[in-house]
């Protein structure tokens, strides 16, 4: 009798895990109201897999392809707000390049991982690049204290108390596992910011 109760659980689970992902879509973003509002420029249904984005980053082109049902529409990168796949990831562009939305709990902190250096010895070698906005319409910055002053004037005392926890710009990039945000965004929520 427990076997089959666990049974009808697991299948009852899966059953709603199935609703879940079959409302779920992904897709494009014309501007940061659409996003806001949940409206996609092009969507793709994620139950269905009917399509798919091509970000197009290998080649540098200035713009995403999307594929859906067969038929393909190009979307230049600077204008669109940004894209998000069935995985949940959002993802923006800023010069072109990719960044990953990793965090908008605060400032929306973004990342972009590119290759430094590329050996058969050494084998390739990554470091990820941060950037930051104010908000999700906010200009899209590298994540540094000398670009955190449009956030924050230097003159206020919140400044120097930030400068005094985060010792350098590297330090601004430190995440905490345990508020799964990043310590820079963990510090201006303390502060009411």
């Amino acid at each position: 009798m427990k076997t089959y109760n666990f049974k009808i659980i697991i299948a009852a689970f899966f059953a709603v895990m199935g609703l879940t992902v079959s409302a779920q879509k992904c897709g494009v973003y014309k501007t940061y109201e659409d996003y806001t509002n949940g409206k996609m420029e092009v969507s793709i249904n994620c139950a269905t897999k009917d399509g798919k984005i091509k970000p197009n980053n290998f080649f540098k082109k200035d713009y995403v392809t999307v594929i859906k049902n067969g038929e393909k529409t190009d979307l230049n990168k600077d204008e669109i707000f940004g894209y998000q796949l069935c995985n949940g990831e959002f993802f923006r562009f800023f010069n072109n390049d990719r960044l990953t939305l990793a965090d908008k709990s605060g400032l929306w902190i973004y990342t972009r991982e590119e290759v430094v250096s590329h050996s058969p010895f050494t084998g390739t070698k990554k470091r990820t690049k941060y950037y930051f906005s104010k908000d999700g319409s906010g200009e899209i910055k590298s994540l540094t204290f000398s670009n955190l002053k449009d956030v924050i004037p230097a003159d206020d005392p919140l400044y120097s108390e930030m400068e005094l926890l985060f010792s350098s710009n590297s330090a601004l990039h430190a995440y905490n596992q345990s508020s799964g945000s990043y310590k820079i965004n963990s510090f201006l929520n303390s502060k009411g910011l």
